[in-house]
């Protein structure tokens, strides 16, 4: 017999039994659900959340489980979601959240009966729709033809503002404004600080007692401290003077009982790290003895450090290019720094956009939101290319900072023709105001969560001078007004409603 041939059809006959073998493919089943996306977000009543609420359904090896039917429902708040949506090839499943009328918080859910998890509930947070925000002007302007207007600071019934560069006279001067019953302004008085050409930052202490400023483009550069014992009519008191490189901006703030100067000293020369543009911190605690306690030298040298933003023990410095924004623990307690050994938490550069010449990372406001309890949000200033009287260039970039230590970019604003300078926040009511050089002032809807491109939350814009007439430095919200100093035309009362 010849067993060869023999074997062939047993063996074929076995390859055929294993084959009947062979399991069907068996169906995917869900057994759990879980929230994704869209967590823990804010926006105005009536109004869409910017990110769907999204699923995850997944077996119970974790695997990813298409084509499986979602039920959506409102839980509470009046608002509307989709009745179903279906699970695509990455398990996911979403659907929009739409706010109702219901100030406060809202809850929608996600359910697939017989899943561990069901249902997913999300909740989200309604704010009110900003109050009519029409900006415009009541009194004020033309009132410092001699010299360029620089910073402002309103206290009680008093404005200081400074003075720029060289007009008809050179920007040597404090000017101090009488606020009138109605919040007219009327120049009172005005203080040369010599031997500087620029008076670039002003700051009035919360206690109303102490002024403080910073001079530059003279052989005098410093921060100079002035008593307010008579507001109309300050008094010098005593200065710490860094020479010729000069003082940008200087910011007050109080940490643990002591009042402390965050001074932005500019690059000088020769280059050496004596003269690199550097975070002073001076303890003006005795204003009459201003005492150096740290300084953070930033050697790239790349134009330097522009301005600071201190709050909860947490210095926030806006370093042009390189570094762009760095920020510091100087008293909060999450990296043990303190104002004479400040502790650094990050750093980040902001977009371009496109703007000449760089990030040029320039002034900034940390966002406190009494609505959301959030403090997500730090709104950065780019100061680009400009001419005075002329054009500007410049976008609000929006960082989200809800981790100090990783900071990153969510969204901007920008308007077309002009670039923003210094600005100021009605936290209660979620505006951010910007003075916007040759734009003038705009208003700006900050509510809920921030996100891509914001030109649509612009709520109004006013030029104060008029076309030609306008090049604005900076604002402030102050007895039921907002305050705005601009460069060619002074001074001005705006009203916001």
């Amino acid at each position: 017999m010849n067993t060869r041939r023999a074997a062939l059809p047993i063996l074929l006959i076995a390859l055929a039994a294993c084959g009947d073998d062979r399991a069907a493919p068996q169906p995917i089943v869900p057994t759990s659900i879980a929230a994704s996306g869209g967590t823990g977000q804010t926006a105005q009543t009536g109004s869409p959340l910017p990110t769907p609420l999204t699923v995850l359904v997944t077996d119970a090896t974790d695997t990813p489980v298409p084509d499986v039917v979602v039920a959506w429902a409102v839980v509470d708040g009046g608002g509307g979601v989709p009745a179903t949506s279906l699970t695509n090839s990455a398990g996911l499943a979403s659907a929009t959240f739409t706010l109702g009328p219901v100030v406060g918080q809202q809850r929608a859910q996600a359910q697939v009966s017989g899943l561990t998890g069901s249902p997913v509930v999300f909740t989200a947070t309604a704010t009110q729709e900003p109050g009519g925000t029409d900006l415009s002007v009541v009194s004020g302007g033309n009132n410092v033809p001699e010299r360029f207007s620089s910073d402002l600071w309103v206290h009680g019934n008093y404005a200081y503002s400074g003075t720029w560069g060289f007009r008809e006279d050179e920007g040597n001067t404090l000017k101090v404004w009488s606020l009138g019953a109605a919040g007219s302004p009327t120049l009172v008085e005005s203080i040369i600080v010599p031997e500087i050409g620029t008076v670039s930052d002003v700051q009035v202490s919360d206690d109303g007692q102490l002024l403080v400023l910073s001079g530059e483009a003279g052989t005098n550069g410093g921060i100079y401290l002035y008593s307010l014992s008579n507001p109309a009519a300050p008094s010098f008191l005593s200065s710490a003077l860094v020479g010729e490189a000069g003082v940008h901006t200087v910011t007050l703030s109080t940490i643990d009982g002591r009042l402390y100067a965050f001074a932005s000293r500019n690059p000088g020369f020769p280059e050496e790290e004596a003269t690199d543009p550097a975070l002073l911190i001076y303890d003006v605690t005795d204003p009459e003895a201003p005492t150096l306690v740290a300084t953070e030298v930033f050697p790239e040298r790349d134009y330097g450090i522009h301005d600071t933003f201190v709050r909860d023990g947490i210095a926030f410095a806006f370093v042009w290019d390189n570094p762009g924004l760095v920020i510091y623990d100087v008293g909060n307690g999450i990296r043990g720094g303190s104002p004479s050994a400040p502790v650094e938490i990050s750093r980040l550069i902001t977009a371009t956009n496109g703007v000449c010449c760089g990030p040029s990372v320039h002034n900034g406001w940390w966002f406190h939101n009494p609505v959301t309890s959030e403090r997500r949000y730090l709104f950065i200033g780019q100061e680009g290319a400009a001419t005075i009287g002329s054009n500007s260039s410049g976008d609000i970039h929006v960082v989200d900072v809800s981790d100090l230590a990783q900071p990153h970019e969510v969204a901007f604003f920008h308007l077309n023709g002009a670039g923003t300078h210094n600005f100021w926040m009605d936290e209660e009511r979620q505006i951010l105001y910007a003075a916007y050089y040759n734009g003038g002032v705009v208003a700006l809807d900050v509510s809920g969560t921030l996100s891509g491109n914001l030109s649509g939350r612009l709520l109004s814009q006013v030029k104060p001078g008029g076309t030609g007439n306008t090049f604005t430095w900076g604002v402030q919200l102050a007895n039921g007004y907002l305050y705005a100093i601009d460069m060619l035309s002074g001074l001005w009362q705006l009203t916001t409603e």
